[in-house]
């Protein structure tokens, strides 16, 4: 651990940093990918009363302000990616009754962009040292309530108490009660889905759908610089873009690398969201079929627009999702851009089928998957760069590919 830098804050500010900085890094590491944990920098209060930020990041801090102009844009498109995906979350959680007030708000005080001074970059990642924080209140003189007016309210409040423990003879307790998915078979005592074919009747066997977004962004190369990048998204001219290797390129090499090791008990399906209202989908491939499956998956080429709710939809027409298992990968690089919504798609694709997944491999870690990984208990799996993309491809799918089968 590393300290990043000392700040004087307000003994409100102070307090609220400490008492948080946990809550925000539980709401991270149970909702979104470990790339995001070490966003907010750690408070520490010293003994002259200043506030100490560390890092669990290795690496020389270096101030926002101080970087050049072509690093700043670097970090300030992933910064921006970074809180989108803050942003995503606090409306996935705001539908949900567990999710308390103080939960959201802190969420949406995270999730705004920081003042230059707070941030820092440490081995090419940002690092934010707290966030706005509302001045702490009183309430006026003339609001505040009688003494008289709460002593009746304690002396109501115990008077029920004593009727609630005489009526039920015991000590009331609370219960959380949570909705309820019923599947329409119980879930099996051992995970089907780690068997070997050889253990498991085809009709247990988990289904696969492969959804690519061949949205126009795919064309993109991988090596593609934050400059190219911030051109291509202003509509200029970036002459090379589209050199290889290329998103939609590595996309397909890995998809067919991964459709090799999948067992052979396992039917799949292909999905291309090529533009709004353009998403083709394809029966369910057999095993001895998987050369037909790769030759279409080469075929797929970016076209237009990001169609990721419509693209869900087909997906989950094609498994059962409810008595056997299913997985749909779906394998992206930007946000729906075609007025769907997928995050309220994947909800209630998990309703109806409690046994479904969907796991993102989140290409240059934009976020945008998040709500749709954790709205069916699935994951993301971020792409960095080129290196990243086979072994992230195939943590992808690991869980559904059993070891030591013949």
């Amino acid at each position: 651990m590393i300290r990043i830098t000392r700040t004087v804050e307000s003994e409100h500010c102070l307090q609220e940093y400490i008492s948080t900085f946990s809550v925000v890094n539980n709401l991270i590491d149970r909702h979104l990918s470990k790339t995001y944990l070490n966003l907010f920098a750690r408070p520490q209060q010293a003994e002259d009363g200043a506030v100490e930020w560390y890092s669990e990041i290795n690496g020389k801090p270096q101030r926002f302000n101080a970087l050049n102009v072509v690093e700043r844009d670097k970090i300030a498109i992933l910064l921006s990616q970074k809180l989108a995906a803050l942003t995503q979350l606090h409306q996935t959680l705001s539908t949900s009754a567990q999710t308390s007030p103080e939960t959201l708000q802190l969420l949406a005080k995270i999730a705004i962009q920081p003042s230059p001074e707070r941030i820092w970059i440490v081995d090419g990642q940002p690092v934010i040292t707290g966030w706005d924080i509302m001045p702490a209140t009183k309430l006026p003189a003339e609001q505040l309530p009688k003494k008289r007016g709460w002593l009746w309210l304690g002396l109501l409040a115990l008077a029920l108490l004593l009727a609630l423990v005489l009526l039920r003879g015991c000590w009331p307790t609370v219960k959380v009660v949570t909705p309820a998915v019923s599947p329409v078979q119980p879930a099996p005592e051992h995970q089907v889905k780690m068997l070997c074919p050889a253990q498991r009747t085809k009709q247990q066997a988990p289904e696969m759908v492969i959804i690519f977004d061949a949205s126009g962004s795919m064309a993109m190369s991988m090596d593609a610089t934050p400059e190219e990048i911030m051109r291509w998204m202003q509509d200029k001219p970036v002459p090379g873009i589209d050199r290889e290797p290329r998103r939609i390129t590595l996309a397909h090499q890995s998809a067919k690398h991964i459709i090799d090791d999948v067992p052979n008990d396992m039917d799949i399906s292909l999905i291309a969201a090529a533009n709004c209202h353009q998403v083709s989908a394809t029966p369910a491939f057999l095993p001895e079929q998987r050369a037909e499956l790769k030759k279409l998956i080469d075929k797929i080429q970016p076209v237009g627009k990001t169609a990721l709710a419509e693209a869900l939809e087909e997906a989950g027409k094609r498994v059962n999702g409810v008595d056997r298992d299913a997985i749909i990968l779906l394998v992206t690089d930007g946000e729906e851009t075609c007025g769907g919504s997928p995050c309220d798609v994947a909800l209630e694709l998990k309703k109806r089928k409690p046994r479904l997944q969907v796991n993102v491999v989140d290409i240059m870690n934009t976020g945008a998957g998040n709500c749709i990984a954790s709205n069916t208990g699935g994951k993301v799996f971020a792409v960095n760069n080129t290196q990243e993309f086979n072994k992230m491809m195939n943590n992808a799918v690991k869980e559904y590919i059993p070891q030591g089968c013949d």
